[in-house]
């Protein structure tokens, strides 16, 4: 019979989750035992991990897109004019200035 136990004690032969944090950095010596990670998910300072993290709120996979990154690959209606008919366009292409200033304001705020 096979039991499992959940939350119990994880497992230390993973990798850390800094390693694909974007908050993190991550510097590597020629030994195994020489490494220096920092974390830069607080806004105050950034802090000295000594450890393997295996759980962090703040954590923030780099392999994957961020909100604005997919904002800006999105194709938005844009409504037709006298002059342009209506249809598809990407994100990074409106001209529009309230546009560019609320996705300055958004990257701004997600890139914390």
């Amino acid at each position: 019979m096979r039991i499992n136990v959940r939350n119990g004690t994880p497992v230390h032969d993973q990798t850390t989750l800094c390693t694909t944090c974007r908050h993190s950095r991550i510097t590597r010596g020629r030994k195994l035992d020489e490494e220096l990670v920092f974390c830069g998910a607080s806004h105050f300072a950034t802090t000295h991990i000594t450890f393997k993290v295996t759980s962090c709120s703040g954590y923030s996979n780099q392999t994957e897109p961020t909100y604005f990154e997919l904002i800006q690959q999105a194709w938005i209606l844009q409504p037709g004019s006298r002059r342009k008919p209506s249809g598809f366009v990407r994100a990074s292409e409106i001209e529009d200035e309230g546009f560019a200033l609320a996705m300055r304001d958004l990257e701004k705020r997600h890139t914390r």
